[in-house]
């Protein structure tokens, strides 16, 4: 009879979470958009991540080698690199009704990339250091994972300096920007700080490491309470700032159009490039096209052609 452990049960309880959170984060991403530049795409993509990492977990109550055991350790790095991209991209949100054109559209363009690219990298690290270890327990000793999870160190260091000077921003200017927004990755920080301080102890520490090896219960508990609970709460977190902010903000005065509204997302960058921008698109213009049915309004050519337009001047 195969032997459940704590870390399988808490993998079942995770992969309940992440199932749900993956079809949320499908739905938010549509919502707001499918460019990497907003962010909201990597919610998708982390939820992915976990349920084949917690699947991964499960199946090694059965299996009789170590590749689910690899996989599922290989996973538990990798999820940093798109919590952190989606911190980035809603904290580029932020900055774009924080700033006056063009710059805000220079902060999207230039100071956004300068934070992604060390995530990339890290996530690389992570990727070869990981696929070159001869057992799951060498993963937490190679130099290329230690590297990555101290790139990801930096990167949340930069996301923080970008934090302040969002609040600082916003007082020099007067701008409100999306405050909700801005207090949503505010709360968000701290619990990713903790996250990667669990991944620095797992790869530094001689003890945490033979503990974690050995599965002692002490080990499980802290990894859950360091690493996966943090985990669920910045995607909890980021989830409800989805589904709770309109996909553009209201004018101050009156309100905007359908038109104005696709126009608006365009210039922001919503729909970015490729097949998944064209579908973006093409869900943003029903979607604005249905309520303008509903409204007795007959816009649908008019913010289709709009659409179109701003998405090709995006690119």
């Amino acid at each position: 009879m195969a032997h459940v452990t704590l870390s399988d049960g808490l993998a079942i309880w995770q992969l309940v979470y992440y199932a749900v959170a993956l079809i949320c984060s499908i739905f938010v991403s549509f919502r707001h958009g499918l460019a990497r530049s907003s962010g909201w795409i990597f919610l998708t993509i982390f939820s992915i991540i976990r349920v084949v990492g917690c699947s991964a977990q499960i199946a090694t109550i059965t299996a009789t080698s170590d590749t689910a055991e690899t996989i599922a350790t290989i996973l538990g790095f990798l999820g940093l690199s798109p919590l952190l991209l989606a911190t980035l991209g809603i904290l580029s949100r932020v900055y774009y009704y924080l700033l006056k054109r063009p710059y805000n559209i220079v902060f999207n363009l230039f100071v956004a990339r300068i934070v992604q690219i060390p995530a990339v990298v890290a996530l690389i690290l992570c990727i070869v250091g990981a696929t070159s270890a001869d057992t799951p327990a060498d993963i937490m000793t190679q130099d290329t994972v230690k590297d990555g999870v101290i790139v990801y160190l930096v990167v949340l260091i930069l996301l923080i300096l970008l934090t302040i000077g969002a609040y600082i921003t916003r007082r020099v200017t007067e701008r409100r920007g999306e405050t909700a927004m801005l207090v949503i990755i505010t709360l968000s920080l701290p619990f990713l700080l903790v996250r990667i301080i669990n991944s620095l102890l797992l790869i530094f520490d001689k003890n945490f490491q033979n503990s974690t090896a050995e599965g002692s219960t002490s080990a499980v508990l802290a990894e859950f309470f360091m690493a996966r609970i943090e985990e669920m709460i910045v995607v909890f977190l980021y989830l409800y700032a989805g589904l709770t902010h309109q996909a553009v903000p209201e004018k101050e005065h009156g309100e905007r159009t359908n038109k104005e509204k696709l126009a608006h997302r365009a210039a922001r960058g919503d729909f970015g490039n490729g097949r998944l921008g064209v579908i973006s698109l093409a869900i943003a213009t029903a979607s604005a096209s249905f309520k303008g049915g509903n409204d007795g309004h007959n816009r649908d050519e008019q913010d289709t052609e709009i659409g179109l337009v701003q998405c090709r001047t995006a690119r």
